[in-house]
């Protein structure tokens, strides 16, 4: 169900605003990229893998993969340093996109996959690379991804992967600013089994401190029976700006149904990331009853004040309200053992910074090892 909520996400990225949703700067929203700075903007982040790689004593050889190419970037970035590129992307609307801008037809192609499988020979590829793609995946997804990558690379060969570890630690709102009002305005009473909607609310600061934007706090929620948390932790999206105390803002927060029809219960609560929820630090979060049945339900989109989050031109997705997708980290640790269990070494994980100040991120190059 994750890998379809995936899949269905960057499709509709891929259809309303491709290389916006790879590079969210909020001045290129709507089709505000043009080609050629999109593309150009794949010589800095290349250089740096070319960097690491030759520090290894390691080479990107003649035939590389990019995987999770969305519309082509780091694709055609590659081909300047090597002969063949293949781009894979689980969305087949950003693989239509990359074909679209594709500069070098003759040495670069572009192909989408299941999520599953990646559809390659083993050992069928000098080197991979993958920069900011790994991280929009589910704990169990990255896993996966991280296996196929290992398979189609030779023996000898290199893999270039970059991953966020863990939220970066924010500065501590404090116990006594952790008092929201949550007033839910528009929550479906009734959706299909792992169906998806936008839930709107009401959230209002009602401690004496501000609470700052930035600081990885957010609007989340719980799915519950009764007091059993049938899925903790499902949507998340962060406060759009500095919040006084007194003050209240709409917010959305994506939300997807548990797999097995029955009566639910929709918890809403404030979060600050590696801190606490704000219901566990005394706080007040609020239920709502929601029937899950087993087929999907039809859902009106929320009325909003603002359209453009919803639109066709800026859809609504899991994560943040820029457009982003969920992040999830990778423990440095496990990288390593998987890679070892492999027989594959991590020869630098080097710390990065692009999943963002709010997350601990790592580049790492990884010499493959001779067995499966």
């Amino acid at each position: 169900m994750a890998l379809d909520r995936l899949k269905s996400t960057w499709e509709k990225l891929g259809r309303v605003d491709p290389r916006w949703a790879v590079l969210t700067d909020p001045d290129r929203r709507h089709g505000g990229w043009d080609t050629d700075e999109f593309l150009a903007t794949a010589a800095a982040p290349i250089a740096h893998v070319r960097e690491l790689t030759a520090a290894a004593g390691l080479s990107l050889g003649a035939r590389a993969l990019d995987f999770g190419c969305g519309a082509g970037r780091l694709s055609n970035g590659l081909a300047a340093h090597v002969d063949t590129v293949v781009g894979v992307d689980i969305a087949q609307s950003m693989v239509d996109e990359a074909n679209k801008i594709n500069r070098f037809p003759d040495r670069v192609s572009f192909t989408s996959y299941d999520g599953h499988r990646l559809p390659f020979e083993d050992e069928s590829f000098d080197s991979v690379v993958s920069l900011i793609s790994i991280q929009h995946s589910p704990p169990a997804v990255q896993l996966a991804c991280l296996v196929e990558m290992h398979r189609v690379t030779k023996p000898g060969g290199v893999l270039v992967l970059q991953m966020p570890a863990q939220p970066a630690k924010p500065t501590s709102l404090g116990l006594d600013a952790m008092r929201a009002g949550i007033e839910p305005l528009d929550v479906p009473a009734a959706l299909g089994a792992g169906q998806t909607a936008v839930v709107r609310a009401r959230v209002t600061n009602l401690s004496s401190v501000a609470w700052p934007a930035g600081q990885l706090i957010r609007l989340g929620n719980h799915w519950r029976r009764g007091e059993e948390a049938v899925r903790w932790n499902d949507g998340r999206t962060d406060i759009p700006s500095d919040i006084a105390p007194g003050e209240s803002v709409e917010m959305h927060v994506p939300v997807a149904a548990p797999d097995e029809p029955g009566s639910y219960e929709l918890e809403l609560d404030l979060v600050q990331e590696a801190v606490s929820w704000f219901a566990e630090a005394g706080g007040a979060s609020v239920r709502i009853p929601v029937s899950v049945a087993g087929a999907p339900v039809p859902v009106a989109a929320p009325a909003v004040s603002d359209p453009a989050p919803l639109s066709d031109a800026a859809p609504v997705v899991e994560g943040r309200e820029d457009g982003g997708m969920e992040m999830f980290g990778v423990d440095p640790t496990l990288v390593r053992l998987l890679f070892a269990h492999c027989g594959s070494d991590v020869v630098a994980a080097v710390p990065d910074d692009m999943s963002g100040s709010e997350w601990e991120s790592f580049t790492y190059v990884i010499r493959r090892g001779a067995t499966l």
